[in-house]
């Protein structure tokens, strides 16, 4: 599969909106870490703007950057390394592009979707004429995932003709957050240790004493 189904915690879309700050983009509401974070794999050649690399210009929430690719069967792997895509209520993922709507391909486990996107009502200009700001909403449901599926990437097929579509930013509607697990520093284990060793001595005399 091109999504990687995250096993362990399996979320329900009532619990998503535990992230203490929202990002708006073009008038849809985010988690503030809920956008793709990584280019993970990408095929064909692209060319990107307002941003130093295509990794730079395809994540984050910034309006102002896009990469584009002109190869036939051109695809981009995004990750999501802070946050989890979930499979929640309604739509689940945005993608947003300028100027004229085009379409992106999306294929989850051999089950290929497009999605032709709508204009969002906002502009952005980047170092040029002004441009549409245009987004295409998924919806997991559509590729069989369960509720509450939880997915560290995404497959997008960037190379569908007339109209190539000038990938922004990738937006999870529903998100989860990397649960991680704290390690103590070296002090804090000595501390413990240290501890017990004291515990252990305390018990030894009690049981001499009985």
């Amino acid at each position: 599969m091109y999504f990687k189904l995250l096993i362990g915690t399996v979320v329900s879309a009532v619990g998503l909106s535990s992230a203490s700050a929202i990002t708006t983009v073009a008038g849809y509401s985010f988690q503030d870490n809920a956008f793709a974070d990584s280019v993970l794999a990408s095929s064909g050649a692209y060319t990107w703007a307002g941003a130093a690399s295509l990794s730079a210009a395809v994540t984050g929430s910034s309006l102002t950057k896009y990469a584009f690719s002109s190869s036939s069967g051109a695809t981009l792997q995004l990750g999501f390394t802070d946050n989890y895509l979930v499979n929640g209520a309604g739509f689940d993922l945005a993608l947003f592009e300028y100027g004229t709507t085009s379409t992106f391909a999306v294929t989850i486990g051999g089950i290929t979707h497009n999605y032709s996107s709508v204009g969002t009502g906002f502009t952005t200009s980047i170092g040029g004429p002004t441009l549409q700001v245009n987004v295409a909403q998924i919806n997991l449901d559509d590729f069989g995932a369960a509720s509450g599926a939880q997915f560290s990437s995404i497959l997008i097929g960037m190379g569908i003709l007339p109209n190539l579509p000038t990938l922004g930013v990738a937006g999870a509607l529903n998100s989860a957050p990397v649960q991680t697990q704290a390690v103590p520093d070296a002090g804090s284990t000595l501390s413990l240790l240290g501890a017990a060793l004291v515990g252990l001595g305390l018990l030894k005399r009690k049981f001499k004493k009985l």
